[in-house]
């Protein structure tokens, strides 16, 4: 987590300018930007001309404030009209949410055609992902669920970061396609490695086994998909 311009910013590392740079070539219109944590990268698309709603079920944090900002539930159905934006941006929000089917058949209903959503997540299928599966039982940002201090032994809380839904690339790419979008571009934020000494040759196994059997996809052999710490989707709404 870093500090720019005075918020903190939840994104994974390099994420928001990978995004920002991509939002820089677009034509200017709305954006909603949820969940928008304390506001940064809505501060960041308002300074470059567009016109940003942002909004977050922690509505106490979010310091960058406009008149558009509200307190909405990924969970829910989104408090806007339909086709409404021009862009929807939602950074590191699908892992922490119930249903991500919903989220995305709501983005599809609240933009408008050929409106673009950008959707991020954790990769839990890189190589390090894999490995840490592995030998320590939990995928890469999804560690393991434990009681609440000082409630009932039957309550359960998510863990430090609140990731409760891994969502893997392949279900990202069908719950796109089945509301309406066409998956333009899939981006990471930057690659990630770690047990060096076996990292090349693991990687080299998983491309050997995965090509037979997913000939049709070569994301599925990409250094994206092996290395990527964030997986980041552009896609537009047909």
């Amino acid at each position: 987590m870093k500090v720019m311009n005075g918020l903190k910013n939840y994104a994974l590392s390099g994420t928001n300018e990978l995004i920002l740079h991509f939002m820089n070539k677009k034509q200017r219109g709305t954006v909603l930007d949820v969940p928008s944590g304390q506001g940064t990268f809505s501060k960041n698309l308002e300074a470059i001309g567009f016109k940003v709603f942002l909004g977050d079920f922690e509505v106490d944090n979010i310091l960058y404030r406009n008149e558009r900002a509200t307190q909405l539930d990924l969970n829910s159905n989104l408090p806007f009209t339909s086709n409404s934006f021009d862009y929807i941006i939602c950074i590191e929000g699908v892992e922490h949410i119930e249903n991500p089917h919903h989220l995305v058949r709501e983005c599809a209903r609240v933009l408008k055609k050929d409106g673009f959503l950008i959707i991020t997540t954790p990769n839990v299928m890189t190589v390090k992902s894999r490995l840490r599966f592995l030998f320590c039982s939990y995928l890469d940002y999804f560690r393991y669920f434990g009681p609440v201090r000082g409630q009932s032994r039957h309550v359960i809380e998510e863990y430090d970061h609140q990731h409760i839904n891994p969502v893997f690339y392949g279900e990202m790419r069908h719950i796109l396609s089945k509301y309406g979008f066409a998956v333009e571009k899939i981006e990471m934020n930057k690659a990630v490695r770690k047990w060096k000494l076996i990292h090349p040759l693991i990687k080299l196994i998983i491309k050997h086994k995965t090509k037979k059997r997913f000939p049709g996809d070569p994301f599925y052999l990409s250094d994206t998909m092996l290395d990527g710490e964030d997986l980041i989707f552009m896609a537009r709404k047909e």
